[in-house]
């Protein structure tokens, strides 16, 4: 039996464990008092570890453990019940307490207690550990800690960095989380980890409420404790197994904060509103809450405050260059912001008066980045220009932002990413690229009441980040947005976009009639580039709509003080073809419907008339109007190509440079043969005929061509209108007498087409149809002679057949008026038989006399060179061939086949017809005879 004014070690052992097993360890100060050999304090704070309830209110023992600890002094007039051992043998005590496994006091993995005697704070974290894992009642840890909190900084530090976010993240900030952290699990984490955990944790998308109040209670408090052993083993481990922090961490301390930077810079790409909220709202790593354990002198990183402050600052910078989710206005706030914490108000350009400041800066050191530094593992370095920040980093985002609420204004945003691009890392081209882009861009703009002399100054500081006073002084350090784009370029730029939303009179104020960066030279091809730009863009070629219209009443507006501007001629000569045009229905291939530009990138836009004859009804008629059309096409600048009957475009050959006149010429004869063949194809002969009889001819032609210039056009069309032939029968079959006035007309044609040849080559041709023309006419001057013989006959038989004998018999009234029709029928067959008379001895066809006088005069001239028939053949020369055909018409002759006069016998006379007929064809018989189907004619025969 135990005595109670003595216990063993064993019984005072299981005594205390009974206390503590039944939740109450009041008694263990009077047992250690009566048995402190063998209940020592690490003892005792053992048995309580293993057997006092974790469920037990740590009120109800934090006193026990202060007196054991401290060694206060006990009473020893308390009694203590010693009836749960009373009847326990010392051995049997003996053996009990050797079965008992105390559990140790120091954690397994509690790294933080480094002094060994310090046998509380290895006491309070190993209990901390246990009620949290037994019961997940985090704040009876914090009601055990409260006490003795302050006695160790290993407490203090693991109460603020870590039981602190455990009790605000599971029962104030996220009470509603199914599932609640575990001391163990937070003590688990690297420091990246954690960071992510607790800030991700915030509320619903751009809501910087609750990111800002995880930053403050949650992280900061998490950074308290950046420097525990266990967290740096941690966060080494996860440092060699991942690529973090690109290089750039500054020591364990700041290491936490690099990845609360890292992890606001990734965040601002999907929730842009909450981070620009927590730079704006939140002071950086020194606004944090500690709950009140830490002391103002006591808080972390005092030492390295300012480069905390500077990384913050720079992530806000990078925040500015990556995201482009983040607006405009938000940016301008970050930087304000930052400027504010870090004392840079004096870089900060976005703040001031003036719309239109100078920037200055260190442009040496802001050209130094490269392309690289707006990668996003290179934003957070410290050695980016860019981003670190100073004064000259600051300064140049001023401008730049600046100059994204200038574009912004003028309706032309871009991020500010690009911005820095186009600035730094582009070349002269790319950034009058950029330029022409929003020049474009703002000229789609069109608002009233803009003030676009306003504009022009934006524009203009855009491109140098000076005010209008320093711009006039030369500053060759200047540095802005378009600062390698000439200004010269730019005001050509500005001027096209003041023409685009029709501000005619400033654009002439401006660049023509006061002192600008542009020349007249410029200014004149500014309007001219202007001018093609809406005629390429327009839809419809009437002057009086859309684009059209823009175009003709920019160069209205110019054209009174360029007077003298041959472009600005071109481009009006090109609008009214254009115009022109437009009135007549003209698709060109695939069913595309005609447009502006068609023209001007067309090889051959005088072949165009060809398809508006085509796809016009009796638009040949309307033949001034396309003359007039081509005289236009010419006078813009478009040379007429030659197009024979062969090939279609004439763009597969090299086609002769031609001045102004040839091509006006060209362009005419061009088209008056696309009309007549027009004429023809429609079945409209008489058109075709009276074009060529007034204009074709050598007499009506305005003015003479130019000998150089070779016409294989005219005579080509006045060929094929000779040989014209109805495509389709007409209704009513045509008469003998018309028949013969239309062959007679072809056969004239075919005559004029011998004059107009160029050259000697097609004379066989030509010769060839207009002998079977003749031959043709012969037959049905043939028929016409058979068809009145006939009629005169039936008159003849028609009149004596009143006397023959078995006549009835008649008065003498119907005799004499019988006799009188007789002679009446008998008088105007003398006189058609005169008439015959005539045409054969004296009047014979134009067409006859100028088809040998054409042939005279194409062999004469290229008799020797390109027509060597002289020297193989018995050709008549021009000279007697004409001379013979005049005498023949002077002396109203016959000749018979040799040429001579005839016996005079009226049976062997001959007509002049048939005269020259022979000579032409006997002379050319053996040469180019087969081409007109003769026969050799022997000369030696008469």
């Amino acid at each position: 039996m135990a005595d109670p004014a003595r216990l063993s070690g064993a019984h005072a052992i299981l005594l205390a464990i009974h206390f503590c097993a039944r939740g109450d360890a009041s008694p263990l100060p009077q047992l250690q008092a009566r048995s402190s050999a063998t209940l020592t304090t690490e003892r005792l704070l053992r048995i309580i570890l293993t057997f006092l309830p974790e469920s037990t209110e740590p009120e109800d023992y934090v006193s026990v453990v202060q007196s054991l600890v401290d060694g206060l002094p006990v009473s020893e007039s308390q009694e203590v019940d010693i009836s749960p051992i009373k009847d326990l043998s010392e051995d049997a005590a003996r053996k009990r307490v050797r079965k008992i496994r105390l559990l140790p006091l120091r954690h397994p993995e509690d790294e933080d207690s480094q002094d060994p005697t310090d046998l509380l704070t290895q006491f309070i974290i190993h209990r901390a550990h246990r009620i949290d894992s037994e019961t997940s009642l985090q704040p009876l840890i914090l009601d055990l800690l409260l006490p003795f909190y302050q006695r160790s900084s290993t407490l203090r530090t693991w109460l603020v960095s870590c039981l602190l976010p455990l009790l605000r993240f599971n029962y104030e900030y996220y009470p509603s989380q199914d599932k609640s952290c575990s001391v163990e699990t937070l003590e688990s984490l690297d420091s990246q980890t954690a960071t992510n955990i607790l800030l991700s944790i915030s509320g619903t998308p751009k809501n910087d409420t609750d990111l800002i109040k995880n930053l403050r209670g949650l992280v900061g408090p998490w950074m308290y404790g950046s420097n525990r052993p266990k967290r740096q083993r941690f966060s080494d481990a996860a440092r060699r197994n991942s690529i973090s922090l690109q290089g750039n961490v500054q020591g364990d301390e700041n290491s936490g904060w690099e990845y609360v930077n890292e992890w606001l810079l990734s965040r601002s790409l999907v929730d842009p509103d909450a981070v620009v909220g927590a730079f704006v709202n939140w002071d950086g790593p020194e606004d944090v809450d500690l709950g009140g354990y830490v002391d103002e002198h006591e808080r972390p990183f005092a030492d390295r405050l300012q480069e905390l402050r500077n990384r913050f600052g720079q992530t806000g910078l990078a925040v500015i260059y990556q995201s482009p989710e983040v607006s405009l206005d938000s940016s301008i706030r970050i930087l304000d912001r930052v400027s504010s914490l870090l004392g840079l108000e004096e870089a900060l350009y976005t703040s001031r008066n003036s719309s239109f400041p100078s920037v200055d800066f260190d442009a040496s050191q802001i050209r130094s980045a490269s392309r690289a530094t707006l990668f996003q593992n290179a934003l957070l370095l410290p050695t980016n220009p860019l981003t670190y920040p100073s004064l000259s980093s600051v300064s140049f985002l001023s401008g730049l932002l600046l100059s994204l609420r200038t574009l912004e204004e003028l309706g032309h945003s871009i991020p500010c990413r690009t911005a820095t691009n186009i600035c730094l890392h582009s070349n002269e081209d790319m950034q009058l690229f950029e330029l022409r882009s929003m020049m474009a861009s703002i000229g789609q703009q069109v608002k009233s009441g803009r003030d676009w002399r306003a504009i022009r100054q934006q524009l203009l500081w855009l491109r140098d980040w000076r005010s209008e006073t320093d711009r006039s002084q030369s500053n060759p350090d200047f540095h802005g947005l378009f600062w390698r784009a000439p200004q010269d370029v730019l005001e050509a730029e500005i001027l096209k976009v003041l023409l685009q939303v029709r501000e005619y009179d400033l654009a002439i104020e401006i660049y023509v009639k006061s002192a600008s960066a542009l020349d007249p030279a410029q200014v004149e091809n500014a309007v001219k580039e202007s001018v093609f730009e809406a005629y390429d863009n327009a839809s419809n070629g009437n002057r009086t709509r859309g684009k059209m219209q823009r175009a003709h009443e920019i160069l209205q507006a110019f054209e009174p003080h360029f007077p003298e501007s041959t472009s600005f001629k071109q481009a009006q000569a090109l609008i009214s073809a254009t115009h022109a045009l437009s009135f007549y229905s003209l698709t060109l291939q695939h069913g595309v419907p005609f447009q502006p530009v068609s023209l001007r990138v067309h090889p051959d836009p005088l072949s165009l008339i060809g398809k508006v004859l085509d796809q016009n009804s009796k638009s040949y008629t309307k033949l001034d109007d396309l003359l007039s059309i081509g005289r236009n096409l010419v006078l813009a600048g478009f040379t007429p190509r030659p197009v024979d009957e062969n090939t279609s475009h004439s763009h597969y050959t090299r086609a002769p440079v031609l001045t102004q006149d040839e091509a006006l010429i060209t362009a005419e004869r061009r088209i008056m043969s696309l009309a007549i063949s027009s004429a023809l194809s429609s079945n409209d002969f008489g058109t075709a005929y009276s074009y060529i009889l007034t204009r074709l001819t050598p007499q009506t032609t305005s003015a003479p061509a130019p000998s150089s210039l070779k016409d294989d056009i005219t005579w080509r069309a006045v060929y094929n209108a000779g040989r014209y032939r109805p495509q389709t029968a007409p209704s009513t079959p045509p008469t003998l007498s018309s028949q013969i006035t239309n062959l007679t007309q072809r056969m004239e044609l075919l005559s004029l087409s011998l004059i107009l040849a160029p050259t000697p080559d097609p004379l066989p041709e030509i010769l060839g149809a207009w002998r079977r023309a003749d031959e043709e006419l012969s037959l049905l001057r043939t028929r016409e002679s058979e068809e009145e013989d006939l009629w005169d006959t039936k008159g003849d038989n028609a009149a004596t057949s009143r006397i023959l004998p078995g006549g009835f018999n008649t008065s003498q009234f119907d005799t004499e008026a019988d006799a009188h029709e007789t002679r009446q029928h008998h008088a105007r067959r003398a006189a058609r038989a005169a008439q015959h008379n005539r045409l054969d001895s004296e009047e014979a066809p134009m067409g006859l006399f100028e088809v040998a006088r054409g042939a005279a005069r194409a062999l004469h001239k290229n008799v020797n060179s390109s027509f060597p028939l002289s020297k193989a053949l018995p050709i008549p020369s021009a000279s007697s061939l004409s001379s013979s055909i005049s005498r023949l018409d002077s002396e109203g002759g016959s000749w018979d086949g040799d040429g001579e006069n005839p016996s005079g016998q009226e049976g062997e006379r001959v007509r002049k017809r048939d005269v020259v007929s022979n000579m032409v064809t006997g002379g050319l018989a053996s040469g180019i005879g087969w081409v007109l189907g003769a026969q050799p004619v022997n000369m030696n025969n008469k």
